[in-house]
């Protein structure tokens, strides 16, 4: 079985072991460090999600309200308000530290399902030792990655969501696998069971995630595409090998679709129990039935925000500071009379200037109304008449670019944009630390790519290869058509972009030996 295989690569090896022990000790010490020295807090996220588990505590009532009467909520899944709830529950209210380290400790272990999921995508056919090597690559991309690490220093989702999209594709890479075993693709990989256990633990791998994070549902969806395409009968028989029966694979189907329903069914019927309302997942929108909300002013906001760097001052900051038409980039106006336009409704946002004010734009704004929502769909509207293929494709594509190629900083004391670069601060080492993330953006970026080439040459590890893509791309593009592109979102990403690595690194290393091997074979021959 290839379970015991993979335990013959650790146990026949002297060395391995204290390799991967030293490389877990690595880990989980560079996560504690950034658990206890470097504590974040500020994130609104954060503060909204433990008043939600203190209510549950101290009121009993899922509910976001900072006082009586704790009005109940579903703006917001419940996975984290839980995990939070939990650890306080036994540790103390408000004891994010504890929070802090219990997500160290679950970073570190989401390190080892990087490496399970990396030999689930390398082919049988490699030898011991490229697995080997396939496995501590993986061990160390993954526990050096700064960019998942510094998230367990947050009080925010991200941890778990990306432990959970790990264990999700490793389940649906080692089910798949299992379906490719009995057609012949790959050696037999167990006598009992087949894929169904794999693909449960997929089901529930995905529906926590989706009650961690709802968006966590369109992995949801890549994984239930694979699954529907191996399913599918079979148009060859490989010679001695019988072709897997239907009836075992909608077995599979149905237990995936459990596992998924033993975490979502709850909330929703909660959610239908206390409001009426059929809401597996929180709205896109985050608010309460006949509560406003501005989304004509949002999609205003899609039609020119293609950075991060507008997201927090006139999105967050709605209806807490004011807006100045100055702050706004050249391409967010298509003519003077729009900017005009735009200088007038932001006037009447604002609201007016007491006289003799010391710091006016420090002033609360008068707020966002109706009214000015719709002039601001309007405006949208007309815009994206105007240049529809700016508006679909190229906002997207510029969009894309910035969530995958930021620095990743965000949490960390040097966060910021790398460009310009005669704006970096010297304060917290900013010339040092960005261009450094860059650099490792970049690497992880040209290993995971290597590595789904190299993989996607071979027959029995495509499926993997393909599974990740269904997996990924639809999640990155529905961020990238956000108005609010923000890249910690995608950080969930680089724990695959590191398995896939981890089989470029073994491959090249391979190649090597074989090519060392050949010469010296060719020089003996010669002698």
């Amino acid at each position: 079985m290839l379970r015991r295989r993979n335990l013959r690569l650790v146990a026949h090896h002297h060395s391995l072991p204290w390799v991967l022990l030293g490389l877990t000790i690595l880990a989980l010490g560079f996560r504690l460090v950034l658990a206890i020295g470097f504590p974040n807090d500020a994130p609104d996220d954060g503060r909204f999600y433990a008043l939600i588990a203190r209510n549950l505590l101290e009121h009993g009532v899922y509910s976001g309200d900072g006082s009586a009467p704790y009005v109940p909520t579903y703006v917001r899944v419940p996975g984290y308000p839980l995990f939070l709830a939990a650890v306080y529950a036994v540790c103390g209210i408000d004891h994010n530290t504890a929070v802090r380290i219990i997500q160290a400790v679950i970073d570190t272990l989401t390190c080892w399902v990087v490496a399970a999921l990396a030999l689930a995508l390398a082919p049988a056919s490699w030898s011991n030792a490229a697995r080997r090597r396939t496995l501590v690559a993986a061990l160390a991309l993954a526990a050096l990655c700064p960019f998942t690490a510094i998230y367990v220093a947050t009080i925010l989702t991200e941890t778990l969501a990306i432990a959970l999209g790990t264990a999700l594709a490793w389940c649906s890479v080692e089910a798949l696998a299992r379906r490719a075993s009995c057609d012949g693709d790959r050696p037999a990989i167990s006598s009992r069971g087949g894929a169904w256990p794999w693909w449960l633990g997929a089901g529930a791998a995905g529906g926590a995630l989706t009650m961690i994070r709802p968006e966590g549902g369109l992995l949801v969806a890549g994984a239930v595409v694979a699954l529907c395409v191996s399913i599918m009968p079979q148009r060859r028989r490989v010679a001695g090998v019988r072709p897997c029966r239907i009836m075992p694979s909608l077995r599979s189907a149905g237990v995936f679709s459990l596992g998924v329903a033993l975490f979502i069914a709850p909330w929703t019927y909660r959610n239908y129990a206390t409001f009426g309302v059929f809401q597996p997942i929180a709205p896109q929108s985050a608010s309460m039935p006949r509560q406003f909300v501005a989304s004509g002013y949002t999609r205003w906001l899609g039609t020119w925000v293609d950075a991060p760097r507008f997201v927090g001052p006139f999105e967050f900051d709605l209806d807490v500071m004011r807006f100045n038409v100055d702050q706004m980039p050249d391409w967010a106006f298509d003519s003077p009379e729009e900017r005009a336009r735009v200088a007038g409704l932001f006037a009447r946002y604002n609201g007016p200037t007491p006289e003799g004010a010391s710091a006016p734009e420090l002033l609360p704004p008068a707020g966002m109304t109706p009214d000015l929502d719709r002039e601001f769909a309007s405006l949208a509207r007309e815009r994206i008449a105007r240049h529809p293929f700016r508006h679909y494709v190229i906002l997207p594509a510029t969009r894309a670019a910035s969530l995958w190629l930021d620095t990743h900083s965000q949490y960390y004391p040097f966060e910021g944009d790398l460009f310009p670069l005669s704006a970096l601060e010297d304060d917290h080492w900013q010339g040092f630390w960005l261009p450094l993330f860059a650099f490792v953006v970049g690497l992880y970026t040209i290993l995971g790519v290597v590595g789904g080439l190299v993989l996607m040459r071979m027959p029995a590890a495509r499926p993997g290869v393909w599974l990740l893509v269904l997996i990924t791309v639809p999640r990155f593009i529905l961020l990238a058509s956000l108005e609010n592109p923000e890249p910690r979102y995608t950080v969930e990403f680089f724990p695959l972009v590191a398995a896939l690595g981890a089989t470029a690194s073994a491959w090249f290393v391979d190649c090597r030996a074989r090519r060392r091997n050949d010469l010296l074979g060719a020089g003996s021959v010669s002698s």
